[in-house]
């Protein structure tokens, strides 16, 4: 996935090549999380020490690639303005390619918001390049996913962060919502909050 962003993105958007390194991190281990800590992404196997949580038991190899640091290095008059994702997830295997933004807030709907906007303008930028496009057609699964570290945002007032974090703890895998801008590019839209875990199949 990095060759296809230093390559055909940067000629698709009639950019120099991006020089920047240490974009990608590479792992079959059967759980691991990954953090995003000032721009910097960085892979735990232990719970509860990174955001966004995978469970693969099916020991597939997962690559992620800092999508957030590849545009930052990109030039001013291209980067400027642009809403983008921190992550992208893809295997060796056709199954998946995930975009990720990464969050650690208790604001989580305003955050969720936010991050529906970031993934969304990433997609779009994505699937523009007829090679990073054909490479998403050949994956079964495609998500855009918003992970955030915390698992409710409710007011004080109102009692309703006990019900949140139990529908939180029971529905592990995560949750399907809707969004008409990704799903019309043929992404799903999850949201993993707290401890919830996307889990890899093959």
């Amino acid at each position: 996935m990095e060759d296809f962003l230093r390559n055909d993105f940067t000629t698709h958007y009639a950019l120099p090549v991006c020089t920047v390194a240490n974009l990608t991190l590479v792992t079959d281990e059967p759980y691991f999380e990954i953090e995003d800590t000032k721009g910097e992404i960085a892979l735990h196997t232990t719970v509860g020490q990174g955001t966004a949580r995978f469970s693969n038991l099916a020991n597939l190899t997962m690559t992620i690639v800092n999508y957030d640091k590849f545009v930052t290095s990109l030039p001013s008059d291209f980067r400027l303005g642009k809403k983008r994702c921190d992550i992208i997830v893809t295997c060796d295997a056709d199954r998946y390619f995930v975009l990720g933004e990464i969050k650690n807030s208790h604001k989580i709907k305003r955050r969720g918001a936010k991050a529906q906007e970031q993934l969304l303008e990433s997609l779009t930028a994505l699937v523009a390049v007829p090679q990073i496009s054909a490479l998403i057609h050949g994956k079964a699964i495609k998500r855009c996913c918003y992970f955030n570290k915390q698992s409710s945002s409710s007011p004080a007032p109102i009692n309703a962060v006990a019900a949140f974090n139990r529908l939180a703890g029971t529905v592990s895998s995560g949750l399907k919502m809707t969004h008409s801008g990704i799903e019309g590019l043929n992404f799903e839209y999850w949201e993993y909050l707290g401890g919830q875990t996307l889990t890899l199949t093959r």
